[in-house]
This record gives C-alpha cells, sequence and structure tokens, in this order.
C-alpha cells in the first residue's frame, strides 16, 4: 500500500494522521499547512530516508521548490527512475518525541509488536520492547518500562506525558492487527507524542494474501502426572544399556511396575514380560528405551492398554533426519490423544510418588521446582548440581525432540500440582509460540527461562524496519519479559533463582576489594543492596573493630577470624535482608573451616551463599559445604549469575 491509502485505512480505524496534499512530480502544488515535510510517494522506494528522498522543515514556497528538487536529483544518483505513477506528497509537520511502533508475524510467535524510540537512528540504538497483540494492559505496560524511552513518562526532566496515551494507542494497534489478519508488517516510524495525542507520521504496510490461521492444538484429557502403573518397554540387565537405568530408577515407584524385554527372564526381583500383551491390566505410562524402527509397532499394542501417556527415550528421529517416523509417532498421539514426551530424551520424574523415569541419576531430592528442558545433556547436569546443593523437584521433564507435550501444556498443567511452587524452563526452541506466552501470562506460579541461541545473528527483512529489528532471541526475551517471564542466562540460574530473592543483598566481607567488585556485579544485574539503618551499625559497631567499613558492604578487616564472623552474623540476623552473600579470602590467621562452619550455622536461619576466594588454604571450607549441600562459589562473577 502506498502511504496515502495506509493514511486513509489508519484513519478510519481511530488513528490520527498527519495532514496530507499528493500532487505529481512537475506540479506546482497549492499548499496551505506549512510547515510540511516532502516525501517522494513511489512503490520503487521503501525507505525513503536512505534515498535521500524526505525533507523536513520546510517552511514555504521557496523551500518547497529546493526540497523537490533536491528528491528527485538524490533519487536519480541511486539509479532509481521515476514515471507517471510517481507522485510527491507533502504532510504537515508534526513536533513532539518521535516513537516507533511496528508488527511483525513472526514465525513462532505470531503477530507480536515492537515499541520504542523512533526516528532515523532506531536500528542504531535498538531501543525497543516486544508486546503480543494479545497483552494486556499491565503487560503492555511492563513491556514499555524495558526501553529507555519509557522515563518520559515519569516525569524526567519537562516531559511529563502519561503513560496512558501509549498504552491505549498499542491496543489500538492490537484491534488493527486482529481485524486485519493477513498483515505481515506493519511499520510506523516515526510516530509523534505531544500534547495533542499520538500521530502516525509515516507508515508501510505488507499483507500476505496467502496467510492462514493456524493449527489449534488439541484437547488433553489425561494428566500426564497422574500415573499409578508403568512398564519399562526396554528394560535391560546390562549395566550399560540406558533400559538397565531406568529400571533401576523406577523401583521406587509407588504404584504398579511392570519390566518388557523380548528376552524375558528376571531383573531387580520382577519378572521380565516378553511382550506388552502379556500383561493383564492396563497401563497408564510406558517408558519407551528401545531400537527406534521399533516404537511405532510398540505404541499401537500400548493404544490397546488404554495407555494415557508414553515416554519416548529412543533416539534416531528428527535429530538424524528421521522425520517420517517421528511424524508417525505424532500421529498416534493426536489420534488416540495420547500424551507422549520425547523422543531422543532424559525421561521424567514426579515427587510425590517417587517416580524417576529417567537413566539420570537416582540421587534427587523431593522439593517445589519444576524443572522443564529439551536437552537432556542440561537436565542431567541440573540435577546432579541440585543434589550437590540440596534442591529438589516437584517434577523434572525431558522434552527432546518435543513431538506432542510441549512447555505451554505443561506449565498449565502444573498450575494444579500443589507440590510445585516454581517452574523453571531450559529451551532450545519453542512450538506453538502464542500458547506459550499465554501460558506463562496465565501462570500463578513464577517461571525462570534460559534459552540457548542468544549469539544467533537477528533475521533481517526486506520491507521495514520491523522486520530488522525481530530477532530470534531479541523477540524471546522481550516477549517472556512483558508477560512475566524470569529471564535468566545461565542454567545453574535455574534452579538457584527460584530460591535466592535479590531485593535486598547484604555483603560481609575480610576484603575490601572483592566486595566492590562483587557490588559491581550486583548493580549490573538489577539487585539492590540493603541500606544499613543507624540501628543496624549501632548493633554491628558492638562486636567489630572500630575501624570497619560502617556501610554495606560489611568490611569486618582482614584479621577477622570466626568468632567476628559468627558475631556478625548473629547480629544480622534480625536485618530485614533477602539475601546474604559472605566473602571469604585467606589471611594469615583466616580459620577457614571453622569460619564455614559459623556460616552453615547462621544458614539456618538467613539465606546465605559463601564466596571462597582461594585455593587450598580454603579446600577443607569448601569441602565441609559440599558434605552439607550447601550452595557456595569461589568466583563473583558466579555467584551474582542467578541474580
Amino acid at each position: 500500500m502506498l502511504e496515502h491509502e495506509i493514511y486513509t485505512l489508519l484513519e478510519s480505524n481511530g488513528f490520527k494522521v498527519p495532514q496530507y496534499k499528493l500532487f505529481k512530480l512537475n506540479e506546482v502544488p497549492s499548499i496551505d499547512f506549512y510547515p510540511i515535510a516532502l516525501k517522494i510517494h513511489s512503490s520503487k522506494i521503501i525507505h525513503k530516508s536512505e534515498y535521500g528522498a524526505v525533507k523536513t522543515a520546510i517552511f514555504d514556497d521557496i523551500g518547497y521548490k529546493k526540497a523537490h528538487d533536491e528528491i528527485l536529483q538524490n533519487i536519480k544518483n541511486y539509479g532509481v527512475s521515476l514515471d507517471s505513477n510517481d507522485c510527491f506528497i507533502a504532510t504537515s509537520m508534526i513536533n513532539g518525541e518521535e516513537l516507533f511502533c511496528g508488527v511483525i508475524d513472526d514465525t513462532v510467535f505470531g503477530m507480536n509488536i515492537i515499541f520504542g524510540k523512533g526516528g532515523i537512528f532506531l536500528e542504531l540504538y535498538k531501543d525497543i520492547c516486544y508486546i503480543d497483540i494479545f497483552a494486556n494492559e499491565d503487560e503492555i505496560e511492563r513491556a514499555i518500562k524495558l526501553t529507555k524511552i519509557s522515563k518520559i513518562f515519569s516525569g524526567f526532566r519537562n516531559f511529563k506525558y502519561d503513560i496512558k496515551i501509549i498504552i491505549d494507542f498499542i491496543k489500538n494497534v492490537q484491534e488493527f492487527v486482529k481485524k486485519n489478519e493477513n498483515i505481515k508488517e506493519l511499520d510506523l516510524n516515526p510516530i509523534i507524542l505531544n500534547s495533542d495525542g499520538v500521530f502516525i507520521v509515516d507508515a508501510r504496510i505488507e499483507f500476505d494474501e496467502l496467510k492462514t490461521s493456524s493449527e489449534k492444538p488439541r484437547q488433553r484429557i489425561n494428566s500426564f502426572f497422574d500415573n499409578s502403573s508403568i512398564a519399562v518397554i526396554g528394560a535391560s540387565s546390562n549395566p550399560n544399556k540406558v533400559g538397565y537405568a531406568i529400571a533401576q530408577n523406577v523401583l521406587s515407584f509407588k504404584g504398579e511396575v511392570f519390566f518388557v524385554n523380548k528376552k524375558g527372564g528376571e531383573l531387580f526381583g520382577k519378572k521380565c514380560h516378553k511382550d506388552i500383551v502379556e500383561i493383564a491390566s492396563n497401563i497408564d505410562m510406558a517408558i519407551i528405551s528401545i531400537p527406534p524402527a521399533m516404537v511405532l509397532d510398540e505404541i499401537k499394542k500400548l493404544v490397546k492398554k488404554d495407555i494415557k501417556n508414553i515416554i519416548v527415550i529412543s533416539a534416531g528421529f528428527k535429530e538424524i533426519g528421521n522425520l517420517v517416523g517421528e511424524q508417525q509417532i505424532k500421529d498416534l498421539a493426536d489420534l488416540y490423544n495420547i500424551n507422549i514426551i520425547g523422543p531422543n530424551c532424559l525421561g521424567y520424574y514426579e515427587s510425590t510418588k517417587n517416580l524417576n523415569a529417567t537413566f539420570a541419576t537416582k540421587n534427587v531430592i523431593s522439593g517445589d521446582i519444576a524443572l522443564l528442558a529439551q536437552s537432556g545433556a542440561v537436565l542431567s547436569a541440573l540435577m546432579d548440581k541440585a543434589y550437590d546443593f540440596n534442591i529438589g523437584f516437584s517434577h523434572i521433564v525431558s522434552f527432546g525432540n518435543m513431538i506432542d507435550l510441549n512447555f505451554a501444556q505443561t506449565i498449565e498443567a502444573l498450575q494444579d500440582e500443589p507440590t510445585c511452587k516454581y517452574i523453571a524452563i531450559y529451551a532450545e526452541g519453542i512450538k506453538d509460540g502464542k500458547a506459550f506466552l499465554q501460558s506463562v501470562r496465565n501462570s500463578k506460579k513464577p517461571i525462570f527461562v534460559c534459552k540457548t541461541g542468544k549469539s544467533e545473528l537477528a533475521k533481517k527483512a526486506a520491507f521495514s524496519h520491523t522486520g530488522n529489528l525481530s530477532g530470534n532471541y531479541a523477540t524471546f526475551e522481550g516477549l517472556l519479559k512483558s508477560v512475566g517471564a524470569n529471564m535468566v542466562d545461565n542454567i545453574e540460574a535455574l534452579i538457584l533463582a527460584p530460591k535466592k530473592r535479590s531485593n535486598n543483598i547484604l555483603i560481609i566481607t575480610n576484603a575490601g576489594g572483592p566486595a566492590t567488585v562483587l557490588t559491581d556485579y550486583i548493580v549490573a544485574r538489577n539487585g539492590r543492596l540493603y541500606n544499613l539503618s543507624e540501628n543496624d551499625i549501632r548493633l554491628l559497631n558492638g562486636v567489630l573493630p572500630s575501624n570497619w567499613s560502617k556501610n554495606n558492604p560489611i568490611d569486618i578487616i582482614g584479621d577477622a577470624r570466626s568468632d567476628r564472623f559468627e558475631s556478625v552474623l548473629e547480629v544480622i540476623k534480625e536485618f530485614e535482608v533477602d539475601l546474604v552473600f559472605v566473602i571469604v579470602t585467606p589471611q594469615f590467621m583466616t580459620d577457614a573451616l571453622s569460619i564455614a562452619k559459623a556460616i552453615y550455622k547462621a544458614s539456618k536461619t538467613k539465606s546465605i551463599i559463601p564466596i571462597m576466594l582461594g585455593g587450598d588454604s580454603l579446600g577443607d571450607a569448601k569441602v565441609f559445604f559440599k558434605n552439607e549441600k550447601m550452595v557456595y562459589f569461589d568466583s563473583l562473577q558466579e555467584a551474582t549469575s542467578f541474580l
């Protein structure tokens, strides 16, 4: 669509546009609304500013003539030939703050809005946020406040704009896109914000006439988490086989367990059935670990057992190009309404029934974090680390190739699981992005997300600024933040962040330098240090040398031994802090093991993370923390990685 057509369309949908007039390339126009902006009006030129085809602040006919001639010359210099179908458009100049609003049809998340600082430096500064077209007002405001330009809505210098003006504008954009479902891209740059409202000064729209509605996911009738009987298909007596590890891990399950292996025999004191058909009763869940060529036939047998849930551990599908085999499994899942995770996955854990249907460690502690991941290797590493840190899980789900059950459906199901208090997600790719956003938006439980692919180059689109601003990770992070997810940038944070609040942080240290560095890391991650009150300082004066720092970080001086650490930790028990970092550096008099024991004792009443900055001289202390399953770090940067 050409600019004047877009103005007509936008105006009919409640948007404010400038006064404008069209005229031929060599026409001498009569303009009665100076000052104006003059632009070429041609389908041959999309980004007018890049061709020098825009001139602003034209105040009279003389200025118009000069701008007219310069634009034509600039276009000629670029080798573009204009004809009788091309013309000029003059628009009234509107002063105010230049903003940007665009809409992109993302391959994963569908239609979403990009908003931020506009003008010619839009793509240079990229001060933007991402908003789903189904976002509510709170979500829109949350997203806007992620931008630097949002400061104009909070009384920055002479700016006193009401953020509600922009929220209402974006809501109107949402409705416009919903009414025009075949929009591929919408590029509004700039939009001008002033005391009279929001005006769309320049706009481009691209439509996709072939666009069709996305397929709706099927309704689930069975809970993946409700199982009374399970069968391990491919159970093995060979300790080197995956089927052996799974069979051993499921022995603690509070329900019926059946082993299936075509060789028969016995495993862990239980009969191995040669075929699933030998089992008289129905099966709730099956864990399949057999060659990929046999998986489909095994699922067909399970259908006759009224199977509800299947875990396909077996690899050899999409990851090696076997798309047909994977689709055949998906078709069975849809036909018989079976929940399937995998293939090519690590398995599943559920705490209330002690069901560890994975081939990872059997050392899993019951807790309140639901951990969802696509990578089995990442999941296995986190399970090991969680055990070392004494962190427990309510649920663990390894999705593998995510053929059927996905993040969105699992998040929804976890809302009804009382043992789950937090949801942690390691994502490599997302299916059905709109449903994923909706599940996060509706979640009553905090969600923490780590995604790979940050360094992937943003996808470029030739049409508009909007396309150039869209990119896999940027879009993912922006939309997830706007719907309320907590984004973390390392996998360890998935199990630590839910447990460690960072609103009021206290630092105790026996060395000033490391505490200063730690403070910088905390601030960089938007953490907030606790402010010591006069009473706090008075209490600390009673147990510390007179030359202590008198602020946070609390520098208790390099000659501090365990008794001084213990005294300070006792005093701060009543402080209103969420998290305490205790930095220990090895001095001549540092009794590291005794200090570690004092820290461990204090951790019973306060959330404390020790940072042991040293080597062999702190070795006994580190071993102590490991034995007591207490989280500690030996690097300042790693210690703040989950904030």
